[in-house]
């Protein structure tokens, strides 16, 4: 599957292998953001493998793993600071919903919520069940 692009810098997968993370690297991503809590399901890969060979192949890997039941402005912030010091972010957890939950968060001071909350709807991500967890950190 190709990276769904939501803006230039910013890209979100469904899980991704840790035998892809090579052809990442070959498309220009220089930092892959791991939002999944490890053993959310059977057969996963664990962030320790994924983050090995992200380490192997020299490709920054950060873990920030997300349940939205919890989602607080410290994951917000880890997010943001992997995505700033950044030129090309991969994102990814299970469906790529939570990756996309993080950045129409982080964007809120470019754009509306409601419209940037369309625009991931339009990539086909449907974040309605995710916006009671994002209300509390949703800008006024």
């Amino acid at each position: 599957m190709e990276p769904i692009k939501l803006s230039d810098q910013y890209y979100v997968l469904p899980q991704i292998a840790v035998s892809e993370i090579a052809s990442y690297i070959a498309q220009g991503f220089d930092v892959i953001i791991n939002n999944r809590p490890d053993n959310e399901s059977e057969g996963q890969p664990l962030s320790k493998d994924l983050a090995n060979k992200a380490n192997e192949l020299g490709i920054r890997y950060v873990h920030n793993p997300v349940d939205l039941s919890k989602l607080s402005q410290q994951q917000l912030d880890l997010q943001q600071d992997a995505v700033f010091s950044s030129k090309k972010v991969l994102a990814f957890c299970r469906t790529g919903t939570r990756s996309s939950v993080l950045w129409v968060l982080n964007n809120q001071d470019e754009n509306t919520f409601d419209e940037l909350v369309a625009n991931v709807n339009a990539k086909g991500f449907d974040l309605s069940r995710c916006l009671p967890a994002m209300e509390k950190l949703k800008a006024q």
